[in-house]
Parts: C-alpha cells; structure tokens; sequence
C-alpha cells in the first residue's frame, strides 16, 4: 500500500474518530431535533450530539487540517513568491475558519 493513501487512510479514520463517528455508529442518534415549533441541529446536552452535529464537526476538522497541510505546501513553493503567499493565505485562513467553526460549536453546546 503506497504510503500517501496510508496517510490519507490515517487522517481521514482520526477526523471521523475526533468527530464522533463511532458515537454515531453504535448509538444511531437522529439527525436534527425537534422541540415545539423549532427545530435545531445542535443536542444542547453536552452528552449527546445529532448526527448532523458530528457531519459539522467532521467537516471544521477537516477543514482545520487542510488548512495546515495548505499552509505547510506553501514552504515547499517557494521558488515562486506570489504562489506561496496565496498559498499561505489560504491556509491560514482555512486553520481560522475551522478553528472559529469549531469554538462555535463548542459555544452552542454550553448554552
């Protein structure tokens, strides 16, 4: 097995780990939830999470992490300025994004 599609293996078996997939597998929780008129997507129990919660937060992990991989891809360009800078750019702003994704997350969790 070529080691590239290891380590794709590897990252993509921990962002669905960190974003609670095994959870998901053996409890089966619904995807959003209903409660009087309003429907949210987001358990408010800090024990529990919907599934669309965990697609969420699969996705900010994700994103957290190609942000990193961009930003590290940018060191190896540097022959070419510009292209390392966009580069670098776009992964800083990748990191951000997930980042404040995920502390969002966090915060609709704990009230």
């Amino acid at each position: 097995m070529p080691v590239t599609l290891m380590t794709v293996a590897v990252v993509l078996f921990s962002i669905f780990v960190a974003g609670g997939g095994i959870y998901d597998i053996l409890v089966k929780p619904p995807a959003i939830l209903g409660s009087g008129d309003a429907w949210t997507a987001v358990d408010p129990r800090s024990d529990q999470q919907t599934l669309s919660e965990s697609v969420v937060s699969m996705f900010l992990t994700g994103t957290t992490f190609l942000g990193l991989l961009v930003s590290h891809r940018s060191a190896q360009v540097a022959y070419d300025r510009k292209k390392a800078n966009i580069m670098l750019l776009m992964g800083i702003s990748l990191i951000v994004l997930g980042l404040a994704g995920s502390y969002y997350l966090i915060l609709l969790k704990l009230g």
